[in-house]
């Protein structure tokens, strides 16, 4: 598995108008999905949005309807008898691992390969990969914490060489600490063997820190396809904006490239003109004792140690907003501050009598 550039101009996989149903329930509606050899993507989306399902199609455990799929630039399903899950070449890593229980960590690191492949030095070559200290080989599960049961399931799927590795919720059953040093294992151990890899998340905060691509997902359709920075600075609508991060969405007028709202006149960015809706992150209203700004009361903050999040009402009408601050900096609930805008704001039209609102994504929940 020699390391390759990110991105090198091939597609790895493929979905082009991919509909899946069971019974009258639609659970893919057209998906049309390109993934770059040797990159992480991260399908996004709530439960119920349909991406386990696009995973399960493309591991081949479900057919799609309608559409077709494409590993390494041959169709897979689609068109005539679908090619079977063990002639994919892909790899699987389910929420929970699913290692074989009865079978130590090298055999189960080596039971996708041939007999002839099952030596000591492959199981320490990939249980490297995934930063697990080789004599951990001899153990079995059990005697494995979550986070190295997660990697041993990770060191089997790239055994194989596949074309492909898919992540389906990997982290999901981990605790906060042991999460996030899991999902930094896994992502230099995909970034080592050179791997394309398809991450289906419901955490935020996951697919942008890990992925190349993010691919957000509602109510079975893809709804934006985009580098992290972009999906987070520039949504593609309000929906996409409360999932992948607080919001604050203000009733506007955009004229010349500034919008009139609540807190002033806001330069923005998007082809919008006359009754819209601005979008601002919490992270770009800055809070200051006085001077400049609209005046606003601190309704409530809530303390997090590095930064603190602080819900304000504006003064006089009371419209409420979010605002986040370093942990150190925070006002006191019940004082009065000026707040102004850092940055450009991003315009959507609207129809001219949306409310003001305060969007939170909910936050994933260990299991």
């Amino acid at each position: 598995h020699p390391p390759s550039e990110k991105g090198d101009g091939m597609t790895a996989l493929t979905l082009t108008g991919v509909t899946k149903a069971f019974g009258s329930t639609r659970v893919l509606q057209g998906v049309d999905l390109h993934v770059p050899a040797r990159t992480l993507t991260a399908v996004l989306g709530p439960s119920g949005c349909g991406k386990t399902t696009l995973l399960r199609l493309v591991a081949g455990f479900d057919d799609p309807d309608s559409g077709t799929i494409s590993l390494a630039g041959a169709v897979v399903a689609g068109q005539g008898r679908p090619r079977p899950p063990q002639h994919r070449r892909v790899g699987y890593v389910p929420q929970e691992g699913a290692l074989f229980p009865h079978l130590s960590v090298a055999a189960n690191v080596t039971f996708g390969l041939p007999r002839r492949s099952r030596s000591a030095a492959t199981v320490a070559e990939f249980l490297d990969l995934v930063g697990l200290d080789p004599a951990l080989a001899k153990r079995h599960p059990h005697e494995l914490s979550g986070g190295q049961q997660q990697r041993v399931a990770l060191a089997r799927a790239l055994a194989p060489n596949p074309s492909i590795v898919l992540l389906d919720e990997p982290f999901s059953s981990l605790d906060a600490g042991l999460r996030e040093s899991t999902r930094r294992a896994v992502a230099e151990a995909l970034t080592a063997a050179g791997a394309t890899a398809v991450l289906v998340t419901h955490d935020q905060a996951e697919a942008l820190s890990m992925a190349d691509q993010v691919a957000v997902m509602r109510q079975g359709r893809l709804v934006q396809l985009d580098a992290p920075e972009t999906v987070y600075r520039s949504p593609s609508d309000a929906g996409v904006a409360g999932f992948v991060g607080e919001a604050v969405l203000l009733p506007a007028s955009v004229s010349a490239g500034y919008a009139t709202c609540e807190l002033g006149s806001l330069a923005v960015r998007g082809e919008v003109s006359g009754p819209a809706r601005v979008l601002l992150r919490p992270e770009q209203l800055v809070l200051s004792a006085d001077g400049a700004g609209v005046r606003a009361r601190v309704r409530d903050v809530s303390y997090f140690g590095h930064d603190a999040a602080v819900r304000l009402e504006l003064l006089p009408g009371g419209t409420e907003v979010l605002a986040r601050v370093a942990g150190h900096d925070r006002p006191e609930p019940g004082s009065v501050v000026r707040l102004t805008v850092a940055g450009e704001a991003l315009a959507y039209p609207s129809a001219g009598d949306s409310p003001a609102e305060v969007l939170v994504p909910e936050i994933p929940q260990t299991a």
